[in-house]
């Protein structure tokens, strides 16, 4: 952030931070797997096996962002959020516990509880047995698929609210105070421009590589999926969420600007 002017300790500084070090994890990999492994184009265990990769790599990066991401981004709102539960110890463990795992990690959690447990005889049907409850899958995976159509409308709502963001008069209270600096968007955007699509897939790729060669994980030919969406995962543009939690504190001008 200093080699383009930018101070931390401001809104625009915390707020490019945050751009910088966390891509959209789920959303954009899901929909781009899906147009290029899409069936019949390609093996239906190929989207299977991308589908499942992401899902684990969100499992790690969903309480990090939610927990370390959303205090860099808020500074100081985040003591002032949690200081309105009082001397509630029983609230303030529900609500760090819903921070650290939202709906997509507790989904996947019980989706991998169900695959390892008995369960999963009754609910998966293999060519040789039909599953007694196959219906109940079947039907919470039709559910599943609107997920990618979904997260598309929030993505471009939040695009949305990115465009009119520069015409909005209407600002939170907790926006009413003064930024010690304003950084301009072109100085923002080549920074996390540079830290997004260049300096993090050039990080990932040696850290793979340096497991592959101690053998922690298998080698790009013999796993090649899990190279793509690592390194997929590594070039995603700014997490979108981060747009929420700015809205959840008030803060609309600061999530227009970030939508930009």
């Amino acid at each position: 952030l200093p080699l383009f002017g930018i101070d931390f300790d401001t809104d625009d500084g915390r707020c490019t931070a945050v751009c910088c070090s966390w891509g959209n994890a789920g959303v954009v990999p899901l929909i781009f797997c899906e147009s290029l492994f899409r069936y019949p184009y390609e093996p239906v265990e190929n989207l299977t096996k991308s589908y499942a990769m992401i899902s684990l790599y969100l499992m790690g990066w969903s309480p990090f962002f939610w927990s370390f991401g959303r205090s860099v981004l808020l500074g100081e709102s985040v003591s002032s959020v949690s200081g309105e539960t009082g001397n509630d110890r029983r609230r303030n463990f529900v609500m760090g516990a819903k921070r650290l795992f939202p709906p997509p990690v507790v989904g996947v959690a019980i989706g991998l509880m169900i695959a390892v447990s008995p369960l999963k005889g009754l609910l998966v049907s293999t060519p040789e047995r039909k599953a007694p409850l196959g219906v109940v899958y079947r039907t919470i995976e039709n559910f599943g698929r609107a997920s990618n159509p979904l997260s598309l409308l929030v993505l471009t709502s939040s695009l949305a609210i990115g465009a009119s963001g520069s015409n909005t008069s209407t600002i939170s209270k907790s926006e009413e105070h003064t930024n010690k600096s304003d950084v301009s968007f072109l100085r923002r955007w080549l920074c996390v421009s540079l830290s997004r699509f260049i300096i993090s897939p050039i990080l990932m790729l040696t850290f793979i590589n340096t497991l592959s060669k101690v053998g922690a994980i298998d080698g790009r030919d013999k796993n090649p999926m899990l190279w793509f969406v690592l390194l997929l995962e590594s070039c995603m543009p700014p997490a979108q969420n981060s747009i929420l939690m700015l809205q959840v504190a008030e803060k609309v001008k600061m999530a227009g600007e970030m939508a930009r």
